[in-house]
């Protein structure tokens, strides 16, 4: 040859593989009009590649002096459809290809390989010889066959099917008989593998009934319009997903839709057609050129919506799985109504959706941030944006209270605490935005939501040593089970608050439950020692609140708060050495107050903001 294939081979098929072969020899035999196409392979055992021999029999019109001129000459196709490179691939992956065709009177026998210098006479064709043409392949030039679905009839079967989907359909429709057969001969087989000896063949019973519509073309400023030929059906075993343009007959894999949005058990059959598409596909025939000026985008999204209105039309399911998936949508993630892709193709893929919806919102929210004039427009936007950050948080409260809901008596206290308050960790008003989601005091009272300092370790360590009473249980890490957030960092502030969260262990005796109240107050006076610029202790304690305790609470002039579980108040004073006092209200709850009580107010903001967003999408949408 003219050219040195293996330089050709990476130029112009940059992926090659064995199917290839198989596909350029049939697309020549068709070409021929063949109707009768045998695919025989032969191979002692799939690890010795070196054995594998492919004969390819047509009854085409055989290489007459015009297709033989055309094949001997690289880069001469026979019209704009084809490519007149395909040919190559055969000396890619096998070292020769001895070629005996027949036509009318004439046969012409010559080997196809590095050294083909373009020179075969034809010569006297036997008179009982019938016009086609035969392609023996020998010398397999791979270490190792990719894999064992290259050589099973069965697998190749189907990719062929695929392939040539459009030019069989084309011959079923003229009513022409047509026959593809391929047979695997093995010495050694493999059960697990399904390698053996066997044969399958292709006709027109095994092609799918189409359906039609027609996409108008001019949106596309195209002269032609679309036809979309279409099969959809329910499938007992692997269903088959193919959605693809008929380029020059053949199927290029069209990437419109995600294979997750097809129901279970749909298989599904989509090929666009128009005089538009001819000669359009790449060298190696992989992937839909598109002229300059159209949009790409916006091509795949007309294509992608017609997908989506077919599939809804057939696939009734679809719709109303949607449905549930939308629903779900407005209940989870309300702060990103609106940027939700409202057209969607098949089943909506939920873990796509949402980070496709999340990506829009952190962009508009990059937007509006990075925004040096405030105009109108940006600031109806900032508070758009502002109510959507709100409701992420109020969704994020949420589940704060649905993990509080969780939690029973075997769970450590210490666990308890680190939902409400994280202990021993220090935070600081500078942060404030990203530690307001550690800081989880509102579950007690919202105006605990401003309060930003919680002490780290060591400085906590001090603290719970200065106020620890004597004779005391003591959790497992030596520590009195204490949580503890401040309103400003007490080492810095003027006069701060301190929000103290205490558990009492579970008891039924009267006795011992006062008596751990009265160690409430005597640590509170402890606490207004250690830290003089504290100027109001807000201490709760989560203890069981029994009948008999209750009657002794309300004895003792304790008010009773409403709420969802018993909450109990009573205002204190702490006096410090210097004649001053620390005002001290306490507050007893039994643990289900904090939950139920929580959960009151924050659906109530929940539902305001819900609410508010979808009025917002829909009124956008309008």
């Amino acid at each position: 040859m003219d050219i040195e294939a293996s330089n050709a081979i990476k130029l112009f098929f940059p992926n090659p593989s064995l199917l290839m072969v198989y596909f350029e020899a049939i697309a020549n035999a068709l070409d021929a009009d063949a109707t009768i196409i045998s695919i025989d392979l032969k191979i002692s055992s799939f690890d010795n590649p070196s054995s594998l021999q492919i004969t390819i029999t047509d009854n085409g019109r055989g290489f007459t002096d015009e297709n033989f001129n055309r094949f001997k000459t690289l880069l001469k196709p026979r019209d704009e459809f084809h490519k007149g490179i395909g040919r190559l691939l055969f000396l890619d992956y096998f070292e020769k290809v001895n070629i005996d065709s027949f036509w009318s009177d004439k046969r012409r026998i010559f080997t196809f390989d590095s050294l083909f210098d373009g020179k075969a006479p034809p010569k006297e064709a036997p008179e009982t010889a019938n016009s086609g043409s035969i392609l023996v392949f020998t010398g397999f030039r791979k270490e190792r066959v990719h894999s064992y679905d290259d050589l099973k009839p069965s697998a190749l079967k189907l990719e062929i099917i695929d392939h040539f989907l459009p030019s069989l359909l084309a011959l079923k429709r003229k009513s022409v008989d047509f026959e593809i057969s391929i047979s695997l001969e093995t010495e050694d087989t493999n059960n697990q593998k399904d390698f053996f000896s066997r044969s399958e063949s292709i006709t027109a019973s095994d092609l799918p009934e189409m359906k039609e519509i027609e996409i108008n073309g001019s949106q596309f400023d195209l002269l032609s319009n679309i036809k979309v030929r279409y099969h959809i059906r329910e499938s007992m075993g692997k269903p088959k997903h193919l959605i693809a343009f008929n380029i020059d007959g053949r199927t290029i894999p069209a990437n419109l839709i995600n294979q997750k949005s097809i129901p279970a058990g749909q298989s599904i059959v989509f090929i666009f057609e128009s005089e538009f598409f001819k000669a359009k596909s790449d060298t190696s025939r992989q992937k839909l050129i598109l002229p300059e000026g159209i949009n790409e985008t916006f091509f795949n999204g007309v294509l992608r919506r017609e997908i989506g209105d077919i599939l809804a039309r057939e696939i009734p399911e679809i719709a109303e799985k949607n449905k549930e998936t939308k629903q779900q949508f407005e209940e989870t993630f309300p702060h990103l109504l609106g940027y939700f892709e409202e057209t969607t193709v098949g089943l909506i893929e939920r873990d796509e959706s949402l980070n496709a919806a999340q990506q829009s919102f952190f962009k508009d929210q990059k937007k509006v941030l990075q925004s040096e004039h405030l105009d109108d427009a940006i600031f109806e936007k900032s508070l758009e944006l502002s109510s959507r950050s709100l409701t992420e948080y109020i969704l994020y409260r949420d589940k704060i209270i649905r993990r509080m809901n969780e939690v029973n008596e075997a769970d450590p206290e210490a666990d308890i605490h680190n939902l409400i308050v994280p202990r021993y960790k220090q935070f600081e008003q500078t942060e404030f935005s990203s530690h307001i989601y550690q800081n989880n005091a509102w579950l007690l009272d919202d105006k605990f939501m401003s309060y930003s300092t919680i002490l780290s370790e060591a400085r906590m360590d001090a603290v719970i040593s200065a106020i620890r009473l004597d004779d005391e249980s003591l959790g497992g890490d030596g520590r009195p089970d204490i949580a503890m957030i401040f309103s400003a960092d007490p080492d810095k502030s003027l006069a701060v608050d301190v929000v103290i969260v205490e558990i009492k262990r579970k008891t039924s005796d009267e006795k011992e439950t006062l008596f751990a109240i009265n160690q409430l107050l005597d640590r509170a006076e402890k606490l207004a020692i250690h830290c003089d610029n504290i100027q109001r202790i807000w201490y709760y304690s989560v203890i069981h609140i029994e009948s008999t305790l209750e009657t002794r609470l309300r004895q003792l002039k304790w008010t009773p708060l409403f709420s969802k579980g018993k909450v109990y108040y009573q205002e204190f004073s702490t006096p410090r050495p210097n004649g001053t006092e620390v005002p001290t209200p306490i507050f007893l709850l039994s643990f289900d107050a904090i939950v139920a009580d929580a959960q009151v107010r924050n659906h109530t903001f929940l539902e305001i903001l819900r609410e508010g967003m979808k009025k917002y999408s829909t009124d956008h949408e309008a």
